[in-house]
């Protein structure tokens, strides 16, 4: 191609945009280069990385807002009102066997399937969006922001269920017949045999659209020096720091309601005699009544 400066280019066209009849004539152009040279525009990719990277983020900046670690001292600016026995232990041991593995962020199927349903919604639509429009580039722009849209179920696996328990580095714990384990790595990591439990419980505080939810451990012995990190640890949820429940080691993570529905299954299979769940409030906020099904 000869520009209008008379400097000469080479151009590639796709087969639909030049005719026999077009050979000798003006054909106008857009930009220094046709778009068709290129592979991907950076800035058409550009939208999907910001939106996996911004997942991943807020999942783990909205984990460690409700749950954090101990500061010293921990002044607790708030405290529990009224909690109330939810789902009383039951009797004996029971039938469960093999092991379950419980990641404290993982998404439930539903909030899973109603977000990368919506992408795809949005994926779609800039797919056909990008059929029908006319200039290259935004032909590319939009069937390559389809294409990460309808690829919304691969890019956010890592957060299923089936990807955490895969995952031999993930924050996790682990109950079976046996007793009931804490894995993460890098800090506090622990096996406990159910002779050593008295009680696991489950604590969901609710206060001005919050929820809260946290596992503590009651020992039989009271004390344990391999958790000493752990022992009466506070949370914050909001603004309002808690304190600790007395006597108990508190895993330092908060769990999603999904992860707190499969703890609680996971003790019904295999020790409903060691397990209890309480509902609770802050001050100046009654508690709300949660059942046994609730999630």
């Amino acid at each position: 191609m000869t520009t209008e400066n008379g400097a000469i280019r080479p151009v590639r066209f796709r087969l639909n945009e030049l005719t026999p009849d077009d050979i000798g004539k003006p054909v106008p152009v857009e930009g220094s280069r046709r778009a068709a040279d290129r592979l991907v525009v950076w800035w058409a990719i550009a939208p999907g990385v910001v939106l996996v990277l911004g997942l991943g983020a807020w999942s783990v900046l909205h984990r460690r807002k409700r749950l954090r670690h101990r500061v010293s001292p921990w002044q607790p600016t708030s405290r529990l009102v009224a909690p109330t026995c939810v789902l009383a232990a039951g009797a004996g041991p029971g039938g469960g066997r093999g092991r379950r593995k419980i990641a404290p962020a993982e998404w439930s199927a539903q909030r899973y399937w109603r977000l990368a349903g919506s992408i795809m919604v949005a994926g779609a639509v800039c797919a056909v969006a990008g059929a029908f429009a006319g200039a290259a580039d935004a032909r590319e722009v939009l069937t390559t922001l389809g294409l990460l849209g309808l690829a919304a179920p691969l890019l956010l696996y890592p957060f299923t269920p089936r990807a955490y328990r895969s995952n031999e580095n993930a924050t996790a714990v682990i109950i079976s017949g046996d007793g009931i384990g804490w894995r993460r790595r890098g800090e506090t990591t622990f096996d406990l045999d159910w002779a050593e439990v008295a009680e696991v419980r489950v604590t969901t505080i609710d206060h001005d659209g919050l929820v809260l939810r946290v596992v503590d451990l009651f020992l039989a012995d009271g004390r344990h020096g391999d958790l000493r990190g752990l022992w009466q640890l506070g949370a914050q949820l909001g603004e309002h720091r808690l304190p600790g429940e007395k006597g108990a080691y508190r895993l330092p993570e908060a769990f999603s309601d999904a992860a707190a529905r499969q703890v609680r299954e996971a003790m019904l299979a295999y020790r409903p005699d060691r397990y209890r769940e309480f509902a609770a409030g802050l001050e100046g906020a009654p508690p709300t009544p949660i059942t046994r099904g609730a999630t």
